[in-house]
């Protein structure tokens, strides 16, 4: 029998562990997997960790080991990218001009960082945080800067400075809102986090943006302008302000794109044999009962299994709760479900962490925040995870305690 092709279309996390499943598997493929980066697909999340600080390699992000024969059985087309997508006739074809015929597709296109569109955002010393080459290049910085401006209060933007305070760096986080966080976490949340960081030697400037970078006379950068009229002296710049998904590809094809490439809750997309997954996609979440966009490593492992399955004839939804982490100094946030699904929020607090838990109008917990020491707060964000998995309505006054008592769902 001919071998079912399967093209893959991003070599990131979801795609990459989408191949690696799949190459695993006994099942008779032809598995291609387009990837924009040079480097074979590997995890993100140690960039502003471990390889920002020098501690470790592409060799210890990548997701095969060096040696693993499944690789193998991966057609891998890096620093390609798919150029256009015919649903219809089911090919990709790349910006060299080869085309790959498909009868499964997995489109696993990613997201791409925001640029700052400032004066002088081109100028030497100016960087952003996505890819391996991105956090190697800054980590080389951070030996010969001083002074680091970080734009962006979000979770890489304050990663970042964590990182540069370990090396003695200088450190000014500018946040265009009025607090740290404010898409993602509460108020009480994002303002511990700041002191924590300003006792680590961060300074903040919240409600205020760059409106122009300054570069010397040989072109690096020396200073940015903020709209509060401050100057800030810096040698280096980090801009950490968000993402945009990567619908393109999926949007001039003809698919279903709305916030992101839209599918149901398999991960199958708007045209027959397409499957979507990561960053890039608007999912209808089953629990939540609605649509939603993650941008979470966690995501992108529970797509890539979905997807997986499906494409080996084992039907599979995605049904899990999100979950995210970020680790800081030594403080851990971790954030279980969807907060801003919450109207209702209820804290309790063990020594020196603090569990934020999200209700809904109906009393379901939809949400868990948690901030402080890992052993203080994993048990119960793992806790509450699958509480929100059962749609448990927690006794509030039990929560404010610790002490959780069910009601019916």
């Amino acid at each position: 029998m001919m071998p079912e092709r399967i093209v893959i279309v991003g070599g990131g996390q979801a795609g990459g562990r989408v191949a690696q499943i799949l190459a695993g598997s006994p099942a008779n493929l032809d598995i291609a997997l387009i990837g924009l980066e040079p480097h074979p697909p590997y995890n993100r999340p140690p960039l502003s960790k471990g390889v920002l600080l020098g501690k470790s390699e592409l060799k210890d992000c990548v997701i095969w080991p060096q040696g693993d024969a499944t690789a193998g059985r991966v057609r891998f087309y890096p620093g390609r990218r798919a150029e256009s997508l015919d649903i219809h006739a089911r090919h990709v074809i790349t910006d060299d001009g080869a085309r790959l015929d498909y009868d499964k597709l997995v489109l696993a296109t990613g997201s791409r960082v925001r640029r700052l569109s400032v004066p002088g955002a081109e100028c030497d010393g100016v960087f952003t945080l996505r890819t391996f080459d991105d956090a190697v290049a800054i980590a080389r910085r951070f030996h010969r800067s001083k002074r680091l401006l970080v734009v962006g209060g979000g979770f890489v933007g304050l990663e970042i400075a964590a990182a540069a305070r370990s090396r003695g760096l200088e450190t000014v986080v500018v946040e265009a809102t009025n607090r740290l966080l404010s898409r993602i976490v509460p108020q009480e949340i994002g303002a511990a986090l700041a002191r924590y960081h300003e006792a680590a030697g961060v300074a903040f400037r919240v409600g205020s943006m760059v409106e122009k970078l300054v570069a010397n006379r040989s072109g690096k950068l020396k200073s940015a302008v903020l709209s509060n009229g401050e100057t800030v002296p810096c040698d280096l710049a980090v801009i950490g302000v968000g993402v945009t998904a990567n619908t393109e590809l999926a949007k001039e094809a003809g698919l279903d794109v709305q916030v992101g490439i839209r599918t149901d809750s398999a991960l199958r997309a708007s045209a027959d044999g397409v499957y979507a997954c990561g960053d890039a996609v608007s999912f209808w979440h089953p629990l939540f009962e609605r649509y939603v966009r993650v941008e979470a490593w966690q995501n992108a492992e529970d797509h890539a299994r979905v997807v997986a399955s499906q494409l080996l004839g084992q039907d599979m939804v995605c049904d899990t709760v999100p979950f995210f982490w970020s680790d800081q100094y030594e403080w851990s946030m971790q954030i279980a479900g969807i907060p801003y699904f919450g109207s209702q929020l209820v804290t309790n607090t063990v020594e020196e962490a603090r569990i934020l838990y999200h209700l809904d109008a109906r009393g379901r917990l939809v949400a868990a925040t948690g901030l402080g020491h890992d052993r203080l707060i994993g048990r119960k964000i793992a806790e509450a995870r699958r509480l929100i998995k059962r749609r448990a309505r927690p006794n509030p006054q039990m929560l404010k305690t610790g002490r959780i008592q069910l009601e019916d769902g």
